[in-house]
């Protein structure tokens, strides 16, 4: 069921890094319903410009306490404004939106692979899996500065990678993956970020014969299956030849996406 509530409180509003930031809204039906994948569709300005609403994963979502947790980066006008929002102030948000990850399975291993902003739903997903399965960290961005803070990560291994070297392993992220694959041989494998880094897990996944699932990082304007402005194709023909990010994902199997 998806709510929308048009003054939700802020609770924190926290600059984490370059440009990131961790932003807490008090929200007990989001918290309450959110799954893992999902996002809120929030309004950032209460005037009309920008005009669209913003698409942000859900990062933590706490049932009790009621409140959920958005990890961005602020990139243009929109995403600007929504750092500027402070203790107290109120957000119009609808949520949770959208079908998440596959969180349905026991006694599995299991492997993470985020990029950049790409990680905050993996945030939220690592906290469940873990529960009942084994689950491995891979997170990578162009710098430290735009990786979570540390009291965002979850506690399972996790192996970082930064293109600058300032954290972790110089180099793209999924050059670690390869190596730990064939030892460990996973069961499953999650993923979200850039295309490009979406494309190598896929090539890897199909070469190891490991299922994957993905979240595609998508632009959306209504966020609920109307405008056709999120749309990917199927990686076979049907009736219909597209999916809809914000309707029938972000979250996909691999093999539901035409990558090429």
């Amino acid at each position: 069921m998806k709510y929308h509530l048009p003054a939700a409180l802020v609770a924190g509003n926290e600059q984490t890094g370059e440009d990131t930031f961790l932003l807490s809204i008090i929200s007990p039906e989001i918290a309450r319903e959110a799954q893992p994948g999902q996002f809120v569709h929030i309004r950032t300005l209460g005037a009309s410009d920008p005009l669209l609403r913003r698409p942000v994963s859900i990062c933590q979502a706490d049932r009790e306490l009621g409140t959920i947790r958005l990890w961005y980066q602020v990139v243009g006008k929109g995403t600007n404004f929504l750092s500027r929002h402070q203790n107290g102030d109120t957000l119009d948000l609808i949520g949770p939106l959208g079908k998440g990850f596959d969180t349905g399975i026991r006694g599995k291993k299991t492997a993470l692979i985020g990029g950049g902003v790409g990680i905050a739903p993996l945030l939220f997903l690592a906290r469940e899996l873990a529960k009942n399965n084994s689950v491995t960290a891979f997170f990578g961005g162009k710098q430290a500065g735009l990786l979570p803070p540390p009291s965002l990560l979850p506690a399972v291994p996790c192996h970082i990678a930064t293109e600058d070297g300032s954290l972790g392993h110089k180099g793209l992220v999924t050059e670690l993956l390869p190596a730990w694959i064939e030892r460990e041989k996973p069961d499953i494998l999650y993923s979200c970020g850039p295309r490009g880094m979406l494309l190598e897990v896929v090539r890897l996944a199909r070469r190891y014969g490991t299922p994957l699932q993905v979240s595609l990082e998508a632009v959306m304007a209504c966020g609920v299956g109307a405008c056709l402005g999120c749309t990917c194709e199927k990686s076979a023909a049907g009736e219909d030849g597209w999916l809809k990010a914000c309707q029938d994902g972000p979250v996909f199997w691999d093999r539901e996406v035409r990558w090429e």
